[in-house]
């Protein structure tokens, strides 16, 4: 018999089979699963402050728990034996098994490398807090999904834990599953429990925060992403079903503890929502417990596992599902005149679900369908998350056909299509001072930012002094006067100042503007003393390239200047000169799709435009780089962006608007 069929158990060798693991794969796998502790393994234990144990209670569930102290808390007398000088939390309450012979599970993580190592065996003997654990089965994990945190130190004495039965309709116990980005998982094989691979498992996973979702009928779901291939965990799941799961919050120390069923969706449908996931990993709770104390340290987030930024939550799944051909529905529900020319669209979903969560400055993808067809367009969210409508606010231009039938035709109830919020036009995360410099309808974006800093203030945040200064051509034209106007006079932070080019005969200078010129580098110098500011600039090409360009010249450092851009090429294109020079002269363009080739030279343009003259009619909507919709998957060589996009597009894939070859072929899927 094949030495992994002694290693693992029929429900593990089932779950390998489907999941088609080969027996070389396996052999190999079984071999680093050990009968007794490597030596570093006893050492990576010994200095931990905190484990987590599979345990069952009298009726045979397993329930997922911490044990903690200070490091040295566990030792580890031979290879073969691991002692705790602390009990696990709530093992008294829960009615845990601690007598000899009793199955336990047990996973140890260094939070601030990713280490992780796991162990399986039985209680040899416990008295007071120590327990004694007899190894069967040592085997170390890859740091694949574990977040590093920064620990603080461990207590000397820690506090108890103290628990209590609660229910998913407890805020608490539903904000600490909604945010998890980590979890700790117990399961048991089925039948008798005769040790080994036939016993208790504990595990650890992790994901976005949201990965863990609650649904509609009170049941829990998890993404199963690809892993070692042993398939403990779905091996006990697939077998018995019965699991426990520990929830932590780092940051209080808290824990949602629970107990329930389990069951494995192997549709690749709906794994196909997360990417990297195989399966779906279906909980309904049984019990649940709300504890505190389960933790002997707060630990902040360092740094996410780097892939998890494409894998998904179930908040993006459900929002998904409203989605059709990748836009809602949403309700016009005001109409709001800010100026002579532009308007404000507050809008709200029309299907009644939750609004798409985005971060103030960046723009929203809309839809619209006038006489001639579809329309597509991005313009600015106007205003922070608020989490119950959009506010966009929109120039009328005298030929752009989205704004005239946006001014003209629509009203409050009439419907639009929207896509997810994009962009990368957003506040830094620093404390320094803000200068904020906006140009006519440029102004949308510094009043969402400006409105942000106000909601982050409220929540704690540290205040930051804010310069906000605007040009446009008088009052007729200026927006949101009123709503600056009134949060200059209740926050000393924030400093406001109006640049008027052409004031009409209402104006009154001091009293309705304070500048009567063209916002220059001159005008800035009477404003600002110019010392350690982040700049932000966002308005007509003409004022942002003068503005910029005197901001290089006082030696300004580019990466304190950040802009909403949508003209040709970009404020400070002398890189992207550089590597234009590098550019072919020539190059074969296939489109996989299409079964198309072409030549593009240099006179071709994007491959968008590329494609177009090849005859064929490509997704797009704004040409700029600040939708996405023209990402398409790159199957062969690179490409270059002469004008660099203002959203970065899923990996392998490429923005076509924004493109050009980098190498003599490429190979595009369109």
């Amino acid at each position: 018999m094949a030495q992994h069929d002694h290693t693992f158990h029929a429900g593990e060798r089932a779950v390998q089979r489907r999941a088609e693991v080969s027996s070389d794969w396996l052999e190999s796998a079984a071999g680093f699963v050990r009968p007794a502790m490597p030596q570093q393994h006893r050492e990576f234990f010994e200095n931990l402050p905190m484990l987590f144990l599979g345990l069952l209670d009298p009726a045979g569930r397993p329930w997922c728990v911490s044990a903690f102290g200070p490091p040295g808390f566990v030792a580890s007398p031979s290879a073969d034996a691991l002692v705790l000088q602390r009990a696990p939390v709530l093992v008294d309450e829960l009615g845990l098994m601690l007598t000899p012979g009793s199955s336990v599970g047990l996973v140890g993580v260094d939070l601030s490398n990713r280490r992780r190592n796991r162990m399986n065996g039985r209680v040899r003997h416990a008295s007071g807090d120590a327990i004694t654990l007899a190894v069967d089965q040592s085997f170390g994990n890859c740091p694949q999904y574990i977040q590093t945190r920064s620990q603080t130190a461990a207590m000397a004495e820690p506090s108890a834990a103290t628990g209590r039965s609660s229910s998913l309709a407890d805020p608490t116990v539903r904000r600490i599953i909604e945010s998890a980005d980590t979890f700790f998982i117990a399961s048991r094989a089925a039948g008798p429990l005769e040790g080994g691979s036939a016993g208790v498992d504990a595990s650890h996973r992790g994901g976005r925060p949201g990965f863990l979702g609650i649904n509609d009928d009170g049941s829990l779901s998890f993404p199963d992403f690809s892993g070692n291939r042993m398939f403990n965990t779905l091996g006990n799941i697939e077998g018995d079903g019965r699991v426990g799961l520990f929830l932590p919050d780092f940051e209080t120390g808290e824990a949602v503890v629970l107990t329930g069923r389990a069951s494995i969706d192997w549709s690749a449908e709906r794994a196909g929502a997360f990417a990297g996931a195989e399966r779906i990993v279906d909980v309904q709770p049984e019990e649940i417990w709300h504890a505190t104390a389960t933790l002997p340290m707060t630990a902040a987030l360092a740094e996410p596992w780097p892939a998890l930024e494409a894998t998904g939550s179930w908040d993006e799944v459900r929002l998904a599902a409203l989605k059709r051909d990748g836009y809602r529905h949403f309700r016009i529900v005001s109409k709001r005149r800010e100026s002579d020319a532009i308007t404000s669209f507050y809008l709200t979903p029309a299907d009644g679900g939750p609004i798409e969560p985005h971060e103030a400055g960046q723009f929203l993808p809309i839809r619209l369908h006038d006489d001639d067809g579809p329309i597509l367009r991005s313009y600015t969210i106007s205003q922070a998350p608020n989490g119950h409508d959009y506010r966009l606010s929109i120039k009328r231009e005298a030929h752009g056909r989205a704004s005239r039938w946006l001014h003209d035709r629509l009203e409050s109830g009439d419907l639009i299509e929207v896509a997810s919020p994009a962009g990368d036009f957003v506040l830094d995360r620093g404390t320094q001072p803000i200068v904020m410099l906006s140009g006519g309808v440029g102004i949308t974006p510094m009043v969402a930012m400006l409105d942000g800093l106000v909601s982050a203030q409220h929540s704690g945040a540290p205040r930051r002094e804010v310069y906000f200064i605007h040009a446009t051509r008088n009052s007729a034209s200026r927006a949101f006067r009123g709503e600056l106007e009134a949060l200059a006079r209740q926050y000393d932070w924030l400093h406001l100042f109006t640049a008027y080019s052409a004031p009409g005969a209402e104006d009154s200078l001091g009293h309705t503007h304070d500048i009567e010129a063209r916002l220059s580098m001159e005008v800035l110098a009477g404003l600002l003393p110019f010392g350690g500011y982040q700049f932000y600039l966002c308005g007509p090409e003409s004022f942002m390239r003068a503005l910029y360009s005197g901001l290089r010249d006082m030696g300004i450092d580019r990466s304190h200047i950040h802009y909403e851009f949508f003209g040709a090429g970009e404020l400070d294109d002398t890189e992207e000169k550089a590597a234009t020079a590098e550019l072919p002269t020539r190059a074969t363009v296939t489109f996989a799709h299409s079964k198309v080739q072409t030549e593009w030279t240099a006179q071709s343009g994007t491959l968008l435009e590329t494609a177009e003259a090849s005859g064929l009619k490509p997704s797009h909507s704004c040409r700029s780089g600040k939708c996405g919709t023209c990402a398409t998957r790159l199957i062969a060589g690179n490409v270059h962006y002469p004008r660099k996009p203002l959203i970065s597009p899923a990996e392998g894939h490429v923005l076509t608007c924004c493109a050009v070859p980098m190498d003599v072929h490429i190979e595009i899927g369109l």
